[in-house]
């Protein structure tokens, strides 16, 4: 299983991180004359980008062949015709498409997650005949293949030389900044690349050679199909990424896509993008454009941005959503002349105004979060940083459980609320839900109420709302969304150390403030219960037996430490045992009630 490295310490209170980031991460060989373009998305079929100058389409083996750099040692390049069945074993629990559908026949593939821990990749994949395009002079072309991934931290580029393989101009494909760690591809993905800048200022040559590259280590996958040299078109824009975020003038600059009644104070949203000019012709002014329901309607301020250049596009004017409902935001990059292709300068996304509902995810599955790096087995944290414009006060946590391992069901798993204290530099316990347990292997959205009714959040307050569970072979994995702000996903490891995720996706986690959701603490078959509950000198268990039997009561912390039991022979009754809490320390203990071979547990939290 694959886990996701970590950014060591705790969040400061410009919500940057103070730490020194730790990776496996291999490094991209550097020996040779390479500049490196980034290759950008477009949509799920390839545009009629003008005439086809070469293709292959991987039918025949020999026109491939594999080199590898100083740091591979196993994992290759291989030609197939169907999925391995080390992905297709896992599809169901990561969530990437079930077949590669843009692949006809054979592709090639690379698998860095059956090579396993112990091996790295550094492999070039290359076509064995040169390619004649010395007909096409000076003309802009394109690169466009099918692909098909997860990524974790692997490093993937398509390569072109004009020399017939001397030196090699890089263009990277599937960067961080556009496909986050443990993101997958979408089904019918088509990547297109301008290779122009492969000739630099020389006509096309009869001696062009096209490489794909893959760096891993222990990472996931990545296939490739259907390659084309194509011409480019004139005008063609594309937006690489966009963003929505609050006003960072007087807010921390987060993205929020469930808004509650509560929060009326919101100060809406401002919007970017990212915007590549991938037509041959530079582009004087190009412009983003944002509408959305309710009449917002904003243009930013025009650039000039040239062919094969890439640049910032932003609109500072708020969308302050209104009405209860889902609001449909709209983003394009707009061009004077013509743009030759419109499904690659659109966005859209939808917000939702909800009575009771806040979030930062954007409903959309793009996989899971189980553990994190050197953390195998271990209880996990991981949540959202939000921010609180109005007082409220939560009840209940909402938290997505991703499709689960069959041996998860029966782990339990519960949620916190922390508040960030900005004198301290730190985070604070402020409040946490009651334990559930996995039912069925199937995703599904929960609700956990607050452990001992509402906890009240003030204007300003900033929180970190975490999921959490208690470890195991098969740990539980819960919900991630869209791609989203470094350093404001936030967890805590087994020892307590807190940490962020680089490039990360949101969890799928919400906080609710619907009265109907503060619920009691869930009973159980002896009517156990613990208080008071959070404590800091002592607490009571009391349970109720209808007949005679021999109980006992055991508190361990999250390792599994008893540091409290002791055994009541023969009782019957309502019984009530008190546990002194003063040689605890702060945090979380598990209370575990034995009669006649049934367990009841419930959860105790220290807090000093």
């Amino acid at each position: 299983m694959k886990k996701i490295y970590l950014l060591a310490g705790a969040l400061v209170g410009t919500l940057a991180v103070n730490a020194q980031v730790m990776s496996n991460k291999a490094s991209v060989q550097n020996d040779r004359n390479e500049i490196r373009p980034t290759a950008k998305k477009v949509g799920s079929t390839v545009k009629a980008e003008g005439d086809v100058l070469w293709s292959n389409d991987f039918s025949t083996a020999a026109d491939w062949a594999q080199t590898t750099g100083a740091g591979h040692t196993a994992g290759d390049w291989t030609i197939l015709n169907a999925l391995p069945a080390n992905i297709t074993g896992q599809q169901a629990g990561y969530q990437w498409p079930a077949t590669f559908s843009n692949a006809t026949g054979n592709f090639a593939f690379i698998n860095s997650d059956d090579a396993g821990g112990a091996s790295t990749q550094d492999a070039y994949f290359t076509n064995q005949t040169n390619i004649d395009l010395s007909a096409s002079g000076n003309a802009s072309l394109y690169l466009t293949f099918s692909e098909y991934y997860r990524n974790y931290y692997d490093q993937t580029s398509v390569e072109v030389s004009v020399d017939g393989g001397l030196t090699w101009t890089i263009f990277e494909v599937n960067p961080e900044s556009e496909v986050p760690v443990n993101t997958n591809c979408v089904a019918g993905e088509v990547e297109t690349v301008n290779i122009t800048a492969a000739k630099g200022a020389n006509p096309w040559t009869n001696q062009v050679r096209v490489r794909f590259h893959y760096v891993g280590a222990w990472d996931w996958f990545w296939g490739v199909d259907n390659v084309n040299i194509v011409e480019a078109w004139d005008n063609d824009m594309k937006m690489n990424t966009w963003y929505q975020a609050t006003d960072v003038a007087t807010t921390q600059g987060l993205d929020y896509y469930h808004l509650p009644a509560s929060q009326v104070s919101f100060p809406g949203l401002t919007f970017g993008a990212l915007a590549t000019n991938n037509g041959a012709l530079n582009q004087a002014q190009v412009s983003l454009n944002v509408t959305a329901t309710g009449g917002y309607n904003q243009t930013g301020t025009a650039i000039a941005i040239n062919a094969t250049a890439t640049d910032t596009l932003s609109i500072a004017t708020p969308y302050i959503p209104t009405g209860a409902g889902t609001k449909t935001v709209n983003i394009t990059t707009g061009i004077t002349a013509t743009d030759a292709d419109l499904t690659n300068n659109q966005a859209s996304f939808d917000m939702f105004v909800t009575q009771y509902e806040y979030s930062r995810d954007n409903n959309v599955s793009s996989g899971s979060i189980g553990q994190v790096s050197s953390q195998d087995g271990q209880p996990l944290k991981i949540g959202n940083v939000m921010e609180i414009f109005d007082n409220t006060a939560v009840t209940a946590v909402k938290l997505r459980l991703s499709t689960q391992a069959a041996a998860a069901v029966g782990s339990e798993y519960f949620a916190e609320i922390w508040k960030y204290d900005f004198a301290a530099a730190d985070w604070v316990y402020l409040a946490e839900t009651n334990t559930a347990t996995v039912a069925a292997t199937a995703a599904a959205w929960v609700n956990l109420p607050i452990l001992g009714g509402p906890v009240d959040v003030l204007a300003g307050d900033v929180l970190l709302v975490v999921g959490a569970h208690f470890g195991g072979a098969d740990e539980i994995r819960f919900g991630l969304a869209q791609n989203t702000t470094e350093g404001t996903v936030v967890g805590f490891t087994a020892d307590g150390a807190g940490f962020t995720l680089t490039s990360p996706s949101a969890v799928m986690i919400r906080l609710l403030d619907d009265p109907a959701a503060s619920v009691a603490e869930l009973s159980n078959e002896f009517g156990m219960s613990v208080y008071p509950n959070p404590t800091n000198t002592n607490t009571t268990v009391s349970f109720d037996l209808n007949n005679e039997a021999t109980a006992a009561i055991n508190v361990t912390d999250l390792s599994g430490k008893v540091v409290f039991t002791t055994t009541l022979g023969n009782v019957n009754g309502t019984q009530n045992v008190t546990i002194d809490t003063q040689s605890l320390t702060s945090g979380v203990y598990m209370v575990n009630l034995s009669v006649d071979g049934a367990v009841s547990t419930q959860k105790l939290v220290v807090r000093k």
